[in-house]
């Protein structure tokens, strides 16, 4: 076998596994993205498996970019191009854009992110004419969303235990559905859930489905919820051939749906499997191997694992008491401190918390001591106003019947267009069954619209209509820069002239650079570049894609 002297013995062992079931425990810094690239690369060369037969799931993007990335050094970059590599999410957005179809999903499907579906909860709060404090949209959204997570619908929801929240969630639930089915919308969720629906079905596109990977491989497999257990189950039913490799005592994502009863019950829905533990750490020092080992060693519903390390003892771990969160940050800052006066550069250093509200003593304390600091999970580039408002331009231009998009840029830049026409607008094509784009088209038969009103919806019709003619025969770029130039938001931004319009138009041209990005790699995967699948990347866009900063401290919850 190649590189077999790369690879340790249960490294090799794993690689070299062909046929069947494989579960390979994982410890932290054991080599696992090593097993994984090595394996696929070891199905490709030694067991002529097309490459387009192969799929590696993972959960973020970024790890998505650095499989394929080792792939490509591995096997070549044209065969590299041929393999399924990414997360569950784009994986199953992409077999939708194929297949969805037999389920009632669109080809040209848009996704809505967490604030899109925040907006149609609050609105299916606000037509069902539901308090939105005794109901708040979070709290709905939370229970839809757990609800969706277990493969159920509206009609066959679980109740939580009180009554009248039971039931507020399941209206809310049935409008939130047909609000997505009218915008030919779907959410996170609904990537894995509509995927599992497909291949439970008895659809050709099903069967063929099925058969399709010879081999599927899962990567981080503690932290997959049931559903997508199930659906990669699915995929790989045809030949048996999953692959899944991952550390019980490394599941952290529990609030997120992860269920590390999975990795745990492999082997009882694949009792032939073969398991694979890998004990050994390169990443660590002796000294903290031996402590992780001594906090997860007495669980008693753990697999049995003995991690050790050839690597030296290094710095003892140290246990810091103090009495309050000032001295806790002073003793954060004062190490910091030493740190920078040692010439080490602070982007190598973290500090961790529980909740972002412990952040404040500490950034507080950082600023004082004049320490440039970052925090992972505060505003994203993607989640700003002026970027969001662009995209939904884009989106409605790719699919116009996506209602939280078009009611956001309707009066964006201000057209004179009164939240209560909105309204009007909006309960006028609920009552006829339709997208409020449509209603655009006839809001001359809406008995409240009328005069001033009823004109200015007429403009921005003829406006939508002619970007979505224009940007059909144009690259994403020039798509983007038209609909930004043509709308007359860059004039209103200019004109505005204050610090925050100046930085705004600076987010802009960031979004422009972020397309042709977009477009370079598309190219260079040998891709058609579309405002689809840009619209996509960016919606599937994780938080672990980003960098860090230079010269930063970085401040993240755990």
């Amino acid at each position: 076998m190649p590189w077999s002297d790369e690879l340790n013995e249960p490294q090799a062992q794993a690689v070299a596994h062909a046929h069947g079931p494989l579960l390979v425990f994982a410890g932290a810094g054991s080599g696992k993205t090593r097993v994984i690239t090595y394996r696929i690369a070891n199905l490709v060369a030694e067991h002529r498996v097309a490459p387009y037969r192969i799929l590696a799931v993972t959960f973020t993007n970024k790890a998505a970019g650095e499989m394929r990335a080792r792939l490509a050094r591995l096997v070549g970059e044209d065969i590299a191009k041929e393999l399924w590599v990414g997360t569950f999410h784009a994986t199953c957005a992409r077999l939708l854009r194929r297949h969805g179809q037999a389920v009632g999903v669109p080809s040209n499907f848009v996704i809505y992110d967490a604030q899109d579906q925040r907006t149609v909860v609050a609105r299916a709060i606000k037509e069902l004419k539901l308090d939105d404090k005794r109901y708040p949209p979070r709290q709905l959204l939370a229970a839809i969303q757990k609800e969706k997570q277990e493969a159920r619908g509206p009609d066959d929801m679980r109740g939580t235990g009180v009554g009248y929240m039971d039931d507020a969630i399941g209206r809310v639930f049935q409008r939130y559905e047909a609000a997505l089915a009218a915008a030919g919308a779907v959410d996170f969720d609904d990537l894995i859930g509509k995927t599992r629906k497909l291949l439970l079905s008895d659809d050709e596109a099903a069967q063929k489905l099925k058969r399709r990977f010879d081999h599927v491989l899962v990567d981080e497999f503690q932290d997959t919820n049931l559903l997508q257990y199930e659906l990669v189950r699915l995929l790989a039913s045809g030949t048996r051939n999953l692959c899944v490799v991952g550390d019980d005592d490394q599941s952290i994502y529990r609030w997120r749906g992860a269920d590390r009863r999975n990795i745990l019950g492999f082997r009882r829905d694949y009792p032939d499997a073969t398991v694979v533990k890998l004990e050994q750490n390169y990443r660590s020092t002796s000294n903290v191997v031996k402590a992780a080992l001594a906090v997860i060693e007495p669980s008693a519903d753990r697999e049995p694992k003995e991690l050790w390390t050839e690597n030296e003892p290094g710095a003892p771990l140290e246990v810091i008491a103090v009495r309050d969160e000032h001295e806790e940050a002073a003793y954060v800052v004062q190490t910091l401190s030493g740190l920078r006066e040692e010439g080490q550069d602070l982007r190598d250093t973290a500090v961790f918390y529980r909740v972002h509200a412990q952040s404040r003593v500490l950034e507080e304390s950082l600023r004082a001591a004049r320490i440039p600091y970052r925090i992972v999970g505060g505003m994203k580039f993607f989640e700003r106003a002026e970027v969001k408002d662009a995209l939904a331009y884009l989106r409605v231009v790719v699919n116009d019947k996506s209602d939280v998009d078009l009611l956001r840029i309707i009066n964006v830049p201000a057209r004179g267009i009164g939240q209560a026409t909105l309204d009007r607008l909006s309960s006028f094509a609920s009552s006829r069954g339709i997208s409020v784009y449509e209603a655009l088209s006839h809001a001359d038969d809406a008995p409240d619209i009328t005069g001033a009103p009823l004109k200015k919806l007429r403009a921005v019709r003829e406006l939508l209509a002619a970007l979505k003619k224009a940007c059909a025969e144009k690259s994403p770029t020039d798509a983007l820069i038209h609909v930004l130039d043509t709308t007359g938001y860059l004039v209103a931004l200019q004109e505005d002239g204050s610090v925050e319009a100046t930085s705004r138009l600076e987010n802009l041209r960031e979004l422009v650079g972020s397309v042709r990005d977009y477009e370079v790699e598309a190219v260079s995967a040998g891709e058609q570049a579309t405002l689809e699948g840009f619209l996509e990347r960016v919606t599937l866009r994780t938080d672990g894609d980003e960098e860090t900063d230079g010269g930063s401290v970085t401040l993240m919850t755990v």
